[in-house]
């Protein structure tokens, strides 16, 4: 039974105006094969090799693509593959960023942020804050801010990117980050007064029960 061969496409089938694709000819058994490959079932003369590489992608390069070989004594020789669709955007894609929690997040929670991007595979999402000049990088769509401080606040945007040289989008609209300090209990504020000055604790019972002892009795004398 003749060998059967398949073609791989990198970095994805759905892909945007100059970006580099690379189309391999993988082949199950043996080796020293010539490779042939097709268009659209036209011969491509200029692509020989296993792999097929193009660096500048634009709409002209949209088509099905198949491979086959041939072993140089002519006497052997593949299937055809399967079609591999490559398709070719023009417009370049902008993800969303979206949060969770969405509203304002508290000191010391965790914030999520998403960047969603609704086109095929392969890629690295980056993500920016306006006070900052340099962008995190995440090999997913997720970013997560623990332990948020009030620093953290701010807006941020995201892209992504794939392959080499690196074919970015659009950057994301922006997503204004809220948080806010978490509130604070009356146990709690007795504590960092305790904490600050015994002293000045002390004096704010004195002072309150001064002032219910002189109330009482003009409450007295009114009634």
């Amino acid at each position: 039974e003749r060998p059967k061969a398949t073609v791989n496409v990198q970095p994805a089938g759905h892909v945007f105006i100059r970006e580099r694709v690379t189309l391999t000819c993988e082949i199950e058994s043996g080796d020293d094969w010539n490779y042939e490959w097709y268009k659209n079932n036209n011969l491509l003369r200029d692509a020989q090799r296993k792999k097929y590489e193009i660096s500048n992608v634009d709409q002209t390069h949209a088509g099905d693509y198949t491979c086959k070989g041939t072993q140089s004594t002519g006497r052997i020789y593949t299937h055809t593959s399967a079609a591999v669709t490559l398709t070719v955007s023009a417009v370049k894609v902008k993800p969303t960023i979206t949060s969770n929690p969405e509203g304002a997040a508290l000191t010391g929670n965790t914030v999520t942020l998403y960047c969603k991007l609704h086109q095929s595979a392969g890629w690295t999402f980056y993500w920016s804050k306006h006070t900052q000049s340099s962008e995190k990088e995440t090999i997913t769509n997720v970013h997560t801010i623990s332990s948020v401080r009030l620093s953290d606040g701010g807006q941020y945007q995201c892209r992504a990117g794939r392959g080499n040289p690196v074919y970015y989008t659009h950057y994301s609209d922006a997503l204004w980050v809220n948080v806010t300090g978490a509130p604070v209990s009356a146990l709690s504020l007795l504590s960092r007064l305790m904490a600050v000055s015994p002293y000045l604790l002390v004096s704010i019972v004195l002072g309150v029960k001064c002032y219910r002892a002189r109330a009482g009795p003009d409450e007295e004398n009114r009634t």
